[in-house]
């Protein structure tokens, strides 16, 4: 297991959480995901990019990891850590753990996330994502800015064709 220093975290997430706005500025969804090793940065600020694609596992958190996943030929993340603007879902917790990711750190935690209206709280159970699997990833990183993208979000929601 890589440990990455803590200010290393926090510059990523701040650096997650602008990208984010970005995303949401350009009709996005205010969720990114990167990867970080001992090295530092080792995958783009992956996008929610289900629309573009037709992908319906294409989760920005999703993309971050299968980029690291094709462009090193690897079949496993042991060593990585996950940072994320928001927690990731059911679905990207399963990929996280079926790739060994060593942790995850997210800005806002699924019950903040449920608070602006993404709640996929419902999509643990059904991939096994269990209280005390969660448990040995999640870590909560708060930033001044996390919960921006989630306002921004509604906010051009709300006002769309306005």
């Amino acid at each position: 297991m890589t440990s990455v220093p803590s200010d290393v975290l926090v510059q990523v997430m701040d650096e997650a959480v602008e990208r984010c706005l970005e995303h949401v500025e350009a009709g996005g969804l205010p969720f990114v995901g990167v990867l970080v090793d001992g090295s530092g940065v080792i995958s783009g600020f992956g996008v929610n990019r289900v629309r573009e694609t037709g992908d319906p596992t294409a989760h920005a958190e999703i993309v971050a990891m299968r980029e690291v996943l094709n462009a090193n030929d690897r079949d496993d993340l042991s060593g990585t850590t996950l940072v994320a603007t928001g927690e990731p879902c059911g679905l990207c917790y399963r990929f996280a753990i079926d790739h060994g990711v060593d942790a995850i750190y997210v800005a806002v935690d699924r019950d903040t996330a449920a608070e602006w209206g993404f709640d996929y709280r419902t999509s643990y159970p059904s991939l096994g994502i269990t209280e005390e699997l969660r448990s040995h990833l999640f870590n909560h990183l708060p930033t001044e800015r996390g919960n921006e993208p989630f306002s921004r979000y509604l906010h051009t929601q709300t006002n769309y064709g306005r």
